[in-house]
């Protein structure tokens, strides 16, 4: 059970440090290294940030593992902000997404719907309204 994440936000474009802290009553445990020593994706430790992919975590304790947000390839001005649910998987495949309260929030650049948007659409509205009171005037 995963109980909190510091922080809890970050920038899209920017890879950041997040401890993440589990409840100490069902602790995170450490992952036995491999007899071949090569790394196995699916023994080791992942966080997942919703749909924006999964990382690689660090164990530090019995209650923090460290992630890495990760790399998204969606240009920061196409998300404005985004809250996901933050999970981890302490065998590299099951993550907790169902029972995970943790959520954490991405910040783009975007706003939503562009400033320059709403002034055309405005003035094209305008420019209607105008062409139909000038045709109406001329019946």
């Amino acid at each position: 059970m995963l109980s909190d994440s510091e922080p809890s936000e970050a920038r899209v474009g920017k890879l950041a440090e997040v401890y993440v802290t589990a409840d100490e009553s069902q602790p995170f445990w450490q992952p036995m290294p491999n007899k071949n020593g090569k790394n196995n994706d699916q023994y080791s430790i992942k966080c997942k940030f919703g749909r924006f992919g999964s990382t690689s975590a660090t164990y530090i304790n019995k209650t923090t593992v460290l992630c890495l947000t990760p790399s998204i390839s969606e240009d920061p001005s196409e998300i404005s902000t985004e809250t996901v649910v933050l999970s981890v998987a302490m065998n590299g495949v099951d993550f907790n997404e169902d029972d995970s309260a943790v959520s954490f929030t991405f910040q783009g650049t975007g706003g939503g719907i562009s400033t320059w948007v709403i002034i055309m659409g405005t003035i094209i509205f305008g420019l209607l309204l105008v062409a139909i009171f000038i045709f109406l005037s001329g019946i």
